[in-house]
């Protein structure tokens, strides 16, 4: 999928012009794509909402927001992740180093996935897994239905995987890609690439909510981009809606986050030097419902 492009320039004369407004736009332009998948699922009459992307794509604050605008039209979202369907760890793949393969479609089982979306269709109750990645076993909750005004937002690298068209019609589902989709330019020249937008924020993401060392985050990352060119990619063309995650004012605060972390790792110099002509902007700019709250410290 080509990424859209957009100029340095433009993001810095934006913020320097009018911050407030040029924040509100970005946050607006977002939110109007998620508003319009929710009113095209409800058009459509599908059932089911099937939400994938890379990593670092804001698919959580997205699904929240689907929930809010469904119910603002009357209409119930069940959350349902396609990692709670992961099969048990003794069953589970594994990498050629012998490290667990979560990122395959055969660590999913389908079995279950599919009885559970056929006893919902049929509107029988049905004890939904939960996977404990600690135990890596499942977990049953309790008996639960949806009914006729019920959409259930199913989440998850596989969610655009043509397998799940065996157990969801496709009339009753609307498939949706998510992921930063723009790359910047200087002077007419690439300077930040779509995906190292999604690695800075992943890289303060697990940082701060996973503990997971810089270092850690760059080693993985090769495996993580891996992992999408092999089931992800390959299905983008068959959705229904791409939704462009990116906020163009984004890269200025993750540029004062890593100025806030230059003696953490000795990967943060290169990042600063590479973010050297971006304007520099306080996390305290983004707004509390901002998609992007999902990637910087939440640490006053």
């Amino acid at each position: 999928m080509e990424a859209e492009k957009i100029s340095l320039a433009e993001i810095n004369n934006g913020i320097k012009s009018n911050l407030d407004s040029y924040v509100t736009a970005c946050e607006n332009a977002y939110i109007a794509q998620v508003k319009e998948v929710a009113q095209n699922t409800i058009n459509k009459g599908a059932k089911f909402i099937l939400l994938a992307g890379p990593s670092s794509s804001g698919k959580t604050t997205s699904s929240k927001i689907l929930a809010k605008t469904f119910a603002e039209n009357g209409y119930r979202a069940m959350p349902l992740s396609l990692d709670d369907f992961f099969v048990e760890r003794e069953q589970t793949p594994k990498w050629e180093d012998g490290t667990y393969n979560y990122e395959t479609a055969d660590a999913i089982d389908w079995e279950l996935f599919g009885k559970c979306v056929k006893s919902l269709l049929d509107g029988k109750s049905v004890k939904l897994p939960t996977y404990n990645f600690t135990t890596g076993s499942k977990q049953f909750d309790a008996e639960t239905t949806i009914t006729q005004n019920t959409i259930v937002v199913i989440e998850g690298l596989h969610a655009l995987n043509p397998i799940i068209d065996k157990y969801i019609p496709k009339s009753k589902s609307y498939k949706v890609y998510i992921s930063v989709n723009t790359d910047v330019y200087q002077n007419g020249k690439p300077f930040l690439k779509h995906e190292t937008i999604r690695q800075y924020r992943r890289i303060i993401r697990d940082l701060y909510t996973r503990s997971t060392s810089i270092a850690k985050t760059l080693e993985m990352w090769k495996q993580v981009l891996t992992g999408e060119a092999l089931y992800i990619d390959p299905f983008v063309d068959s959705v229904e809606y791409k939704i462009n995650s990116f906020h163009p004012y984004e890269i200025c605060v993750y540029k004062s986050i890593f100025d806030s972390l230059i003696n953490h790792d000795k990967e943060i110099p290169n990042i600063l030097q590479k973010l050297e002509p971006v304007h520099e902007l306080s996390k305290q700019v983004v707004p509390a419902t901002s998609v992007l709250q999902e990637f910087i410290p939440q640490n006053n």
